[in-house]
């Protein structure tokens, strides 16, 4: 029978150096800081740390508790409890393998990881890598440790994911929030992870007018109406949006810039840096919101509609809720189902939906890409998606032919 016994003891610096003595419990079962039993006798050494004296087998383990005397509780009744279950087990003939402090527990680093995106307010990244490594860790992959993970566990995972429906899109999304993960643990991510699924290239999704109308009439504060307005006629990219300030808009010149934003930590690349004409009916919405605000207001669109410290990082999760408030849900998706959103509604689609719409009225694509802020002409070009039928119907009733 496994040795179940754990004691609490406290490492006190004494007159005559270090020694270790049981601690003193209080009448309510609690442990008495500082105070130790010497001989019999309660004496205090304000000098000094807790310590766990327990037994692997028959050998001897000393383990160093952090923190005080309610802390040094806590681990003295995780620690009984555990050992009693692993007697349990011993007993009944299951094989326990001991914890080893020195290697990383898979989910651990998992809440970790997740918590090291929410910190850096990137909410969409965290919302991501929560929903993928869920289903990574508890639904597929059968490892404790980071160390232990190999290339199968990656192709099990997809499996798994293909099983249950998932797009290819979906799946190659799934293993490039998984590489993320193992890059974070220290791993060597592309002998594991492996090269990411193909993915047939198709046109990007744009919001169809019928559902732009709805959405902005369904839309009651001037904030909503004026930041989802302006991702659809400027094309910006979520974040340039977050980081937008007042100085970057000219009402003058009816222009908007796009630049890196040291300040907020906010780097953008040279061929991203841009400055794009606003239309008339742009410029006024925000000449009207912008004397609503104090002249402090730093952010276009800044946390609570104005914040100038706190950039908008929940615009996404602003749009689903709107969305599912207004009852434009899809109603089908795997979000929908879930009730967290819907898969049809996103940001980055405003931004598509810009882009086709240059090209169609006839804008040539080395403008569109300047306006984009694309690296290169093939980004440009993936915009270039034939009309819906209603659209080519009534460019076909207005052809002359003879």
């Amino acid at each position: 029978m496994a040795n179940t016994k754990v004691s609490l003891l406290r490492n006190c610096k004494t007159p005559d150096g270090w020694r270790r003595y049981p601690v003193v419990m209080t009448s309510n079962g609690r442990v008495k800081p500082n105070a130790v039993l010497v001989d019999g006798a309660e004496t205090v050494y304000p000098v000094g740390h807790y310590v766990l004296r327990s037994y692997t087998g028959s050998k001897l383990v000393w383990t160093r508790v952090k923190g005080g005397a309610t802390e040094a509780l806590s681990a003295l009744k995780t620690a009984g409890t555990l050992a009693n279950a692993v007697a349990v087990a011993v007993g009944a003939g299951i094989r326990v393998t001991p914890a080893d402090p020195e290697r990383k527990l898979l989910r651990g680093a998992y809440s970790d990881f997740v918590k090291s995106a929410l910190d850096r307010q990137s909410w969409e990244a965290a919302e991501n890598y929560q929903r993928t490594l869920n289903e990574f860790l508890y639904a597929s992959c059968t490892r404790t440790y980071a160390d232990e993970l190999t290339r199968d566990d990656i192709i099990k995972y997809q499996l798994h994911l293909r099983a249950r429906g998932a797009s290819d899109r979906t799946v190659r999304n799934r293993h490039m929030h998984v590489r993320s993960f193992l890059l974070y643990l220290g791993l060597d991510a592309k002998a594991i992870a492996g090269p990411s699924p193909k993915v047939d290239k198709t046109l990007p999704e744009i919001y169809e007018p019928e559902e732009l109308s709805a959405f902005f009439g369904s839309l009651k504060t001037d904030y909503d109406k004026l930041l989802y307005g302006l991702l659809l006629k400027t094309g910006l990219r979520d974040k340039e949006a977050r980081h937008l300030e007042w100085v970057d808009i000219s009402f003058a010149r009816r222009t908007l810039r796009v630049e890196s934003k040291p300040r907020y930590k906010h780097k953008i690349k040279d061929s991203e840096e841009r400055e794009m004409p606003l239309s008339e009916e742009l410029v006024a919405q925000l000449q009207t919101y912008h004397e609503t605000l104090p002249a402090s207001y730093r952010l276009v669109f800044g946390r609570d509609g104005g914040n100038r410290d706190a950039p908008n990082a929940s615009m996404l999760y602003d749009l689903k809720l709107l969305v599912r408030a207004a009852k434009l849900n899809c109603g089908t998706c795997e979000q929908c189902v879930k009730g967290t959103g819907c898969d049809d509604w996103f940001l980055h689609k405003f931004r598509a939906t810009y882009c086709t719409t240059l090209l169609r009225d006839g804008m040539d694509l080395r403008t569109v890409q300047r306006l984009t802020g694309h690296s290169d002409l093939a980004s440009t070009m993936r915009y270039l998606r034939p009309a819906s039928t209603p659209q080519v119907q009534d460019r076909v009733n207005t052809l002359k032919w003879y």
